[in-house]
């Protein structure tokens, strides 16, 4: 066989096993997974659940939005899956509560996710009970208003 052969039979290879799967890749959306510590022990497996996408937990103290915007700000993602503890019209987080009445407070935390993201990022939050309520409808609206991004609850 002439050396040329074996150079080309060589690069259908490596094209065949490495640069092809990666190509089929590119298609996937890009993910990112928030966990709040207050629910960590209650998500089985998110890692199996979401493979090959970016998992982060949220730290015990600070603002856990201006957090967010921080991983937000170094990778354009698809969707953002929130995992947080929630009640019927409220997001709580360790030192902060998002309700109607304080949703204004972090208008401009989430107005920068509408800067430094895809137009087409979704935010899906998780929850069972969060827009059980009139205020729970009413705060995913502020959100989705705020971040100019479509923001879906699944139970």
């Amino acid at each position: 066989m002439r050396p040329d052969n074996k150079i080309l039979i060589m690069c259908i290879l490596i094209f065949q096993l490495i640069l092809l799967p990666a190509l089929c890749l590119t298609g996937q959306p890009s993910i990112l997974v928030v966990i709040d510590p207050l629910v960590e022990n209650e998500i089985n497996d998110i890692t199996g659940i979401y493979p090959g996408q970016k998992v982060i937990t949220l730290p015990e103290e600070g603002n856990p939005i201006s957090f967010i915007s921080k991983e937000l700000k170094r990778t354009l993602y698809d969707e953002i899956h929130l995992y947080l503890l929630t009640k019927p019209g409220s997001i709580i987080f360790d030192e902060i509560n998002l309700i109607p009445e304080s949703i204004r407070n972090y208008s401009g935390d989430f107005n920068e996710w509408k800067i430094i993201t895809k137009p087409e990022l979704k935010i899906i939050i998780h929850s069972e009970n969060l827009t059980s309520g009139p205020e729970g409808e009413f705060l995913i609206q502020k959100i989705a208003e705020y971040t100019g991004k479509i923001v879906v609850v699944r139970k």
